[in-house]
């Protein structure tokens, strides 16, 4: 299977944003190009209006009267331009005289580029553009009165105003025409697309330009900004790398961006919880050492005095010692197994609906043999429709276990021993109570230490109950309390299990 490659965090952000600003760039252009182009098309149309306006002019070279000129797609009105030339057909007619033309004679071309009108050779500056202009003059009669070379005898277009044709070259051209008031004489005026066309592509090689010539300079800046931008990132990965597995020390959150700030908070707190699942590590391994050293060595004292044994009476009497040691040892290991599945940290495992009645009877059952072995009265108190509770039935199981064996083992013969399950407003409360001797308000809190046992028990154990008990209960975000037993006497343990 192949790895795929993944991008980094500054080459995420550099890509995104090139992708960014390439679009917001190319929005700009196109909308910019396409009103440049609508601009251009009015201004060669103001162009070839104004153009025939010139032409109606060239018979009064004077006139300076001002004049309107359409805008683009408009049909153009003329109407007051010619109310100020009631002579405009002598004017057209002194025209035709000066380039010798007689009524009815065909007309002749305008000078030819290059050329004057008496067929000398002048330079011209527009070459290029005049072979893309054309314009013809004609009567109210249709005769063709004058009309640029190379233009041709035909009307270039019936209609007025603006309108297009294609030639026989496939050359589109952009038309004007217009009629004086009376009709006495038609103007037309052409231009060729190419000229708007090249003008076009003009502005947008000369919009596209910057933006090509300044990619690279763009990229090299937002590359440069985002590595200076993503530095801390780095002194934090840096800072992190370099530390020891012992160094569990916090990081400084203070130094760091606001963007980074709650994930080094949450690292400081793994860090946190990773110290005090250590420190309980250790605590727990020294612990665990020192009270499998006290019946590993019992055991080693009993088979060392069976070896030495001379009788086979002395040798039994060994052996029947023996047997105590292995049994502590193996509940020793057993609820430090089950201790260490608990610790640390640790979240509610396999959480279902529990019926806690249920529960403290099936267990009740399994111990009630040991309780009548020491004539001890068991009682079970389970208070009908309990609510179901969220929880764990094998954890919910162990911790009523431990309540009933410790207050089995620690009360005297004959004693009498209550578990009640009972429905609360907050939850379920379940009691466990006997008339043993209980244990001094002071030690209350730390007979839930590990290891702990008070002084004085002629009972075996392990000090690993009531912190089994505990550990169950916080998982189950229960609160486990002891208290005096009924009338003051015994012990009376209680664990509210909320909803």
């Amino acid at each position: 299977m192949i790895a795929r490659h993944r991008l980094s965090l500054s080459q995420r952000l550099l890509v995104g944003l090139l992708i960014v600003s390439f679009a917001c760039f190319a929005v700009i252009a196109w909308f910019t190009i396409r009103d440049t182009i609508d601009e251009t098309y009015e201004l060669f149309d103001a162009h070839l209006a104004h153009t025939a306006l010139a032409l109606l002019r060239v018979t009064d070279p004077d006139d300076a009267d001002p004049h309107e000129i359409p805008k683009s797609g408009d049909t153009p009105s003329l109407k007051e331009i010619f109310d100020q030339w009631p002579d405009l057909p002598e004017r057209m007619a002194s025209t035709l005289s000066a380039y010798g033309i007689k009524d009815g004679a065909n007309p002749p071309a305008a000078p030819a580029d290059g050329q004057s009108a008496d067929g000398s050779s002048t330079p011209s500056l527009h070459d290029e553009y005049e072979q893309k202009f054309r314009y013809q003059i004609w009567d109210g009669e249709g005769r063709l009165l004058l009309r640029s070379a190379n233009t041709p005898d035909a009307a270039m277009t019936v209609l007025d105003g603006f309108s297009e044709t294609t030639d026989g070259a496939g050359q589109v051209w952009r038309h004007y025409g217009v009629w004086d008031r009376h009709r006495h004489f038609r103007i037309l005026v052409a231009e060729a697309h190419d000229v708007r066309n090249r003008l076009v592509r003009k502005i947008a090689l000369n919009l596209a330009s910057p933006l090509a010539i300044g990619m690279p300079v763009l990229i090299f800046l937002l590359w440069l900004s985002i590595s200076r931008g993503l530095d801390p990132l780095g002194v934090l990965t840096r800072e992190i790398a370099t530390k020891k597995p012992e160094n569990l020390v916090p990081l400084d959150a203070n130094s760091a961006p606001g963007e980074v700030r709650p994930m080094v908070l949450a690292l400081n707190e793994l860090l946190r919880r990773m110290t005090h699942a250590l420190e309980s590590e250790r605590h727990f391994t020294a612990n665990a050492a020192h009270e499998l050293r006290t019946p590993l060595a019992a055991i080693q004292a009993q088979l060392h005095a069976a070896r030495a044994a001379e009788g086979s009476a002395e040798r039994q009497h060994a052996m029947d010692q023996l047997q105590p040691g292995v049994e502590r040892g193996i509940r020793l290991v057993g609820q430090l197994l089950t201790l260490a599945r608990l610790d640390p940290e640790q979240s509610l495992p396999d959480a279902q609906s529990v019926d806690v009645g249920n529960i403290a009877q099936a267990t009740c059952a399994q111990l009630a043999p040991l309780a009548l072995q020491r004539e001890q009265t068991l009682e079970l108190e389970v208070e009908a429709d309990l609510p179901p509770l969220l929880g764990n039935a094998d954890m919910l199981s162990m911790l009523i276990s431990n309540l009933v064996d410790n207050a089995i083992r620690y009360t005297p013969r004959t004693g009498h021993i209550t578990i009640a399950v009972r429905h609360q407003a907050a939850g379920v409360l379940l009691e466990v109570s006997d008339d043993g001797p209980g244990i001094p308000a002071a030690q209350r809190l730390r007979v839930f230490e590990r290891f702990y046992r008070l002084a004085g028990q002629d009972q075996p154990g392990t000090g690993l109950g009531l912190a089994i008990c505990r550990r169950i209960a916080e998982l189950h975000k229960a609160h486990i309390d002891l208290a005096d037993g009924a009338d003051g006497i015994g012990l009376s343990v209680s664990v509210l299990l909320q909803r």
